[in-house]
């Protein structure tokens, strides 16, 4: 059973939910439309966060791949990135650009030319004008400027007496030497022919000899032969050295 004191308290709560009941409620600060347009510019900014990172990180890699981006409820863009190709290294071999390590040659320190007699390696390369064909009316057979380079690259041979040769007029831009030699013992004759570009190399079955293409086209024949049958032979295991000593000179 109610008190009555309580009546006039619940007749004044009934009346506040009747009002409050009766109020009409105030317009809404956003539309449908609106909810639309703010979902789409977030939507959109989302997907170009998810695009510009995806971006960036195939750029990283550097390799071919491929990102399924979410760009719509019922579509996805896909993004690909080809492979990069590795960067050359700097100052490569056969690279253009002028560096010391870009020659199509160049050669690690230390490393030398095969192609080289062990006697030439850390031989200062010849960068002059080379001595070429002879100038003379009759080859001169033994030749001063021959002389003097053929004593550069085997300076035991420096004074030694000058060898037998043919008194016949040979063409004038053949070049030679020859010397009695005395090497450690092994005695015997020493010669060096230069032939200019065209003309044909002689040969001689008794001697050792050993020969290059030279700097202005022609050849050069170095020849070394004992005193006589089964004798050793003077310089024999240097004749290539001399030769390729000669080649960028004649």
């Amino acid at each position: 059973m109610t008190e009555p004191d309580d009546l006039p308290h619940r007749d004044r709560i009934a009346a506040l939910f009747r009002e409050a009941a009766d109020t009409t409620p105030p317009p809404p600060g956003f539309d449908h439309d609106a909810v639309v347009t703010r979902s789409r510019r977030v939507t959109a900014r989302r997907r170009s966060a998810v695009l510009g990172g995806a971006m960036a990180l195939l750029v990283v890699a550097g390799v071919g791949a491929a990102v399924a981006l979410p760009l719509g409820e019922d579509a996805a863009s896909t993004a690909a990135a080809p492979a990069m190709a590795p960067a050359p290294e700097a100052g490569r071999a056969g690279d253009a650009g002028g560096s010391a390590e870009s020659a199509p040659f160049a050669e690690e320190p230390g490393v030398a030319d095969s192609s080289v007699p062990d006697a030439l390696v850390g031989v200062p390369p010849f960068t002059g004008t080379p001595l070429g064909p002879g100038t003379t009316e009759c080859a001169q057979r033994q030749d001063p400027e021959l002389r003097a380079l053929v004593e550069q690259v085997l300076p035991e041979v420096v004074g030694a007496p000058e060898g037998a040769v043919t008194m016949e007029c040979r063409p004038g831009g053949e070049r030679g030497v020859a010397l009695e030699v005395d090497d450690a013992g092994a005695t015997g004759l020493l010669g060096v022919e230069y032939q200019p570009p065209g003309a044909p190399v002689g040969d001689d079955p008794g001697a050792v000899a050993a020969s290059a293409p030279t700097a202005s086209g022609g050849t050069v024949v170095v020849r070394s032969r004992g005193a006589g049958p089964g004798a050793p032979v003077p310089f024999e295991g240097r004749l290539d050295t001399v030769a390729a000593f000669l080649a960028p000179r004649l």
